[in-house]
């Protein structure tokens, strides 16, 4: 028994080892990137690419902000509703998705600042630990949906992204989908992992949050998509993946927000000549769909935290 805990240990260790160098060599690539890359702009041309973004442009992108900032607290309703229905209001679900999603994007360690935030909010509904624990797996897995479902799509649909053939890929994907759907449909409403137990949503529910994905990510990606100028933007289907990758670099970099990984990813798709036009998106992009909902969300739980305390002393 021994031998098999020492075994497991290492194999731990070992995982954990790869994942600190995977996320070093991420980070330290990003940092050497941003670094060539920016030395050989010009920081008059960044301010004149901002200042030439079209102000109906910056109105989309405030637009399909709102649209997928709504989409990602469904993700929260939708969870919260999975594993304690009927327990918490539809007001403290929703300010308790929006809020965490909103801080996590910007401080990223997403399992560990958003399981603090959800449950400092939920528990003052009567939620567990161990339920806020399944609310955020659930969260995870609908936004793991919204990636691979975007993912999926663009494969489909262009397939020379992954040098002709990204249309494998993409099936392969649908029959995942089809097959997650099916057993969802076979009236399995607990997954069972070792000792840990999670209710798991329906298919109609399931299907439900991959159409809201799929909206999410396309409205997070428009918004980036409309902050480039059209002449070097190219189309939406060929953009999609640089997004979806840069995304996925941040989220690997575990630094907050996905800082410096995602820039590095998306400077390094276009030509050096183009770049301190893809800055200035970056800069807006930055501003808009991050820094506005990390002040509302700050704004919102520090008055939250404010009314609970004046609740607490009276």
């Amino acid at each position: 028994m021994t031998d098999k805990h020492d075994k497991a240990d290492a194999k731990a260790a070992v995982l954990r080892v790869a994942k600190y160098l995977l996320t070093a060599a991420i980070v330290g690539g990003a940092v050497f990137l941003l670094h060539r890359y920016i030395a050989r702009m010009a920081w008059a041309d960044v301010r004149e690419a901002i200042d030439r973004i079209p102000r109906w442009h910056v109105a989309g992108a405030i637009g399909a902000t709102l649209v997928s900032w709504t989409c990602l607290t469904a993700y929260d309703v939708f969870a919260v509703e999975t594993v304690v229905p009927g327990r918490v209001s539809m007001r403290m679900k929703i300010f308790s998705g929006f809020t965490t999603h909103a801080i996590c994007n910007a401080l990223g360690f997403h399992a560990i600042t958003g399981t603090a935030l959800r449950y400092r909010m939920l528990a003052t509904q009567g939620v567990s630990a161990a339920n806020v624990a399944r609310i955020v797996g659930l969260v995870g897995f609908a936004v793991a949906l919204g990636f691979a479902s975007v993912t999926c799509i663009a494969l489909m649909l262009e397939p020379s992204i992954a040098l002709g053939w990204g249309r494998w890929p993409g099936v392969v994907l649908v029959v995942l989908f089809a097959v997650l759907l099916r057993w969802l449909a076979g009236k399995h409403d607990e997954l069972k992992v070792w000792k840990f137990s999670t209710p798991v949503p329906s298919a109609r529910s399931a299907a439900a949050q991959i159409v809201i994905g799929i909206v999410e990510m396309v409205a997070a990606i428009t918004v980036m998509y409309l902050l480039l100028p059209a002449g070097i933007a190219g189309s939406f289907l060929d953009f999609a993946p640089i997004y979806v990758g840069a995304i996925l670099a941040g989220i690997i970099s575990n630094t907050p927000g996905g800082i410096g990984a995602f820039e590095a990813l998306t400077l390094a798709a276009f030509p050096q000549e183009q770049r301190a036009e893809v800055l200035a998106a970056l800069l807006a992009y930055r501003a808009i769909y991050g820094f506005g909902p990390l002040v509302l969300a700050s704004v919102a739980f520090g008055a939250f935290e404010l009314r609970q305390r004046v609740r607490v002393t009276a």
